[in-house]
């Protein structure tokens, strides 16, 4: 590529990323700067550097500072220019002679990559026998993603000179690539001449060289080429050796130094006491976003009220719901009774085994199939959850977002390929174990104990409590709600709620949307048809779901008499308030319950 009508000036200073002030012509010059990147040890002031004259009249800035002078040679640092000089390159057969087709800018599933590739048959990427027309397209196909580089030191050139995490999740989406079949190449232009080497920039951006390991044994092509630069031109001339750094451990290593530290700390729960498909089943569903020590005694009742599957099949909902109370979440335990029906009709009620065939069934997705079948069945199987992410992402300073669904089904293909054949249900549980008695998730995990602490990378660079990487949280909505405790001397009042969303198909305490005034809620018991003899106003409350929030004014209203009730206020019941352990009412009303029970 080569520019036009290129100036010669001294670098002043650089207010911003986008402008810099230059001497030309003995003047001080405005100029656009067409590298957003640092570019600290290149922008010196007194460098010599390269300007090209816009074409824009219009414009404010009548110059792009393009090329500065490090030393004795000439580093480009124009953003557009490595695109511009790959496809140059590539269009001349630089990476593949047989290229037929360079299409820049092209669209890959929700990615976008710089080039993609078409190859003639003879210099198809990917190996075997073509089994389709699909295959054989894609084999001939090749995404092509570019860095330019101008980061120098020692004859080496660096990447990135920031952070960046679209750089890693560039290469994330190379690697996806390549699983599909596709072939994928990282290309490095180096805008600069007498490069004797390329090395990733651990010390800037670690995860970015996690990130090309991971690429590089995927099957990713990791290439770096190197330029001939003057003034006013820059091509592709030369390869430069890629070193990556080796990464010092890996998954395999895991489980000798795990096991031994489960056999001797691991705690004794009633689900691993007697570990059958069921047993372990129910209790992965239960633990699922709540404490182990709340969930123990809701397995010990959900087990002697309902032992196996076909008494699971055959519970009433509002029974299953009256057990599963206090837990949240409710829809699960609908499907752990729908997926309980299907056992029983599908699978002659004995439950499946392969992660395949239980992934087939209501409720249960890849963690907790893969929990049940090594668990249970001893199935060499991985169970990764968020636990298991956590403990991975410190020990191989994994950047990138573990709630990624991509990047944890990367973390469960290097597990699978690790997990010891002989103990699959104990490595699962160990490493579980580990991420909630050590590897804590908040506040500093306790490394002094861990038996993984000398092959953990975040805890040699002293950097645990930067992993995981986490994307911004949405901010959880809050919801203003009046809860009404409507009491005679017998009964108090419910409302059961609809069958599709939030809560769906619980029993409630009558609500308002809103912040209601004690004469608003007595003025709507009257419309209503009730006779309120006296009303209270109870403490406030707060129940936090995964989304919202429900902040709660409570008043309880005693009226002369419930039943019989003829008035307009649809869908209300009335229970017994010495009978309540028949309504499943959910726990965002646990404070307004008590006030209930406390008033028998």
């Amino acid at each position: 590529m080569k520019y036009t009508n290129i100036r010669e000036g001294i670098f002043l200073e650089r207010p911003n990323r986008f402008i810099a002030y230059v001497s030309l012509d003995g003047r001080r010059e405005k100029v656009h700067v067409k590298n957003t990147g640092r570019c600290r040890e290149l922008l010196q002031e007194g460098v010599t550097v390269w300007l090209e004259k816009s074409g824009n009249p219009s414009r404010s800035t009548a110059y792009d500072l393009v090329a500065v002078k490090k030393g004795s040679r000439i580093v480009n640092m124009d953003s557009t220019a490595p695109n511009k000089a790959a496809e140059e390159w590539l269009r001349a057969g630089g990476l593949y002679p047989d290229v037929e087709e360079v299409r820049p800018e092209c669209t890959f599933g929700k990615s976008r990559f710089d080039f993609r590739l078409r190859l003639g048959a003879g210099a198809s990427e990917g190996a075997g026998a073509e089994t389709s027309e699909s295959e054989k397209t894609k084999k001939e196909t090749v995404w092509v993603e570019v860095k330019g580089v101008n980061l120098e030191r020692d004859h080496a050139a660096l990447f990135p000179d920031a952070p960046s995490e679209r750089a890693v999740k560039h290469v994330e989406e190379l690697v996806e690539a390549r699983k599909e079949g596709y072939g994928a190449v990282l290309l490095f232009v180096v805008q600069m001449e007498g490069i004797e080497r390329f090395l990733p920039n651990v010390e800037t951006q670690p995860e970015f060289a996690e990130a090309l390991l991971r690429a590089q044994a995927a099957g990713v092509r990791i290439l770096a080429m190197g330029c001939e630069v003057k003034a006013d031109e820059m091509r592709i001339s030369y390869e430069i050796p890629v070193s990556l750094p080796a990464a010092p451990y890996t998954a395999a290593d895991i489980a000798p130094r795990l096991l031994p530290w489960y056999d001797e700390h691991k705690r004794q729960l009633p689900w691993r006491m007697s570990p059958t498909p069921y047993r372990v089943w129910i209790s992965e569903i239960m633990l699922q976003q709540t404490r182990v020590e709340a969930v123990k005694p809701y397995f010990e009742r959900f087990m002697e009220a309902l032992p196996d599957i076909p008494a699971l099949a055959a519970v009433s909902e509002e029974r299953l719901l009256k057990l599963w109370e206090g837990l949240g979440y409710y829809s699960r335990a609908r499907n752990l009774k729908k997926a309980a029906c299907e056992i029983m009709e599908r699978f002659s009620g004995v439950m499946p085994e392969t992660v395949e065939e239980l992934l087939t069934l209501p409720g249960i997705g890849p963690y907790t199939a893969g929990a049940i079948s090594s668990i249970a069945c001893g199935r060499p199987a991985p169970a990764v959850d968020g636990n298991v992410l956590r403990v991975m992402a410190r020990l191989f300073m994994d950047g990138r977002d573990m709630a990624n669904q991509t990047v944890k089904r990367s973390v469960e293909a290097e597990l699978s390929a690790a997990i010891p054949t002989d103990r699959p249900g104990d490595f699962n549980q160990a490493m579980m174990e580990i991420g909630a008695m050590v590897c804590l998730p908040n506040g500093a995990p306790h490394c002094e104990e861990c038996p993984l602490s000398a092959i953990c990378m975040a805890h040699a660079a002293g950097k645990e409590l930067d992993y995981p990487k986490k994307a911004p949280k949405k901010e959880r909505t809050v919801e203003e709600k009046t809860v009404l405790v409507i009491l005679d001397e017998k009964k108090a009042a419910f409302r059961k709620r609809p069958d599709t969303g939030l809560l769906a198909g619980l029993y409630e305490l009558p609500s308002l949307e809103g912040k209601k005034k004690q004469a608003e809620v007595l003025t709507l018991m009257k419309e209503k048809g009730l006779n309120p003899i006296r009303i209270r106003k109870l403490p406030a409350a707060k129940h936090v779901f995964t989304h919202k929030e429900w902040h709660m004014t409570g008043y309880a209203v005693w009226v002369d008499e419930l039943e019989p009730y003829e008035g307009g206020w649809e869908g209300l019941i009335f229970a017994d308030r010495r009978g309540l352990d028949g309504i499943p009412v959910p726990s965002a009303f646990a404070a307004y319950m008590e006030y209930v029970k406390r008033n028998l």
